[in-house]
């Protein structure tokens, strides 16, 4: 009888410790979940100085693209090859994806959301422009349409998408510098 209040006793113990370190666990757990481990320095790099891959954006930009040997990269041999014009500008529109990804990867903290919502939404904006707007002028390009096609679909481009660009650029840049100068980063502003 002794032996099985023992056992009861050993059971009891080590239902209690099991129990308890699955509470401690747990906590760490929640206690690495809660911690922030993403410095300043990385919250502007991705979500204000990347902003600079797109800083040229418009129907000047893209005329110029059009003006280079379309490349693109080849996965199988790992380098750039000649390519149409679409695909020259799809795959600049994969890098500012890829771009758009790492900051959609960002913890955001009440201080940085502002600052990583104005990038989210100056990245959205170019990419869909960059879609919408730089393929069908590449297209155009493919297909030798007359320079002239080109230049005014450039311009009309321009003329559609470059204003709002700009004031969802400069909004970023000035939540930007706000940040950088709490945060006592060394960076130089210029203005769209």
């Amino acid at each position: 009888m002794v032996s099985g209040h023992i056992s009861n006793i050993f059971a009891d113990t080590y239902s209690l410790t099991m129990k308890l370190r699955s509470i401690l666990l747990a906590g760490i757990v929640l206690s690495l979940a809660a911690c922030n481990t993403t410095t300043p320095e990385r919250y502007f790099d991705v979500s204000v100085l990347n902003a600079n891959t797109i800083g040229r954006f418009g129907g000047k930009e893209i005329y110029e693209m059009l003006q280079e040997a379309p490349q693109s990269y080849d996965e199988k041999s790992k380098k750039m090859v000649q390519s149409s014009y679409v695909e020259h500008v799809k795959f600049r529109i994969a890098y500012t994806d890829k771009t758009y990804k790492d900051l959609q990867a960002l913890p955001e903290t009440e201080e940085t959301k502002p600052m990583i919502d104005a990038s989210k939404d100056l990245f959205n904006y170019t990419i869909d422009k960059e879609k919408n707007g730089y393929l069908s002028i590449a297209a155009m390009k493919d297909a030798h349409a007359a320079d002239d096609s080109i230049k005014q679909a450039a311009v009309n481009f321009n003329q559609q998408y470059a204003d709002t660009f700009g004031q969802k650029f400069d909004k970023l840049m000035k939540l930007g510098k706000a940040y950088a100068d709490i945060h006592h980063i060394k960076v130089e502003f210029h203005k769209f």
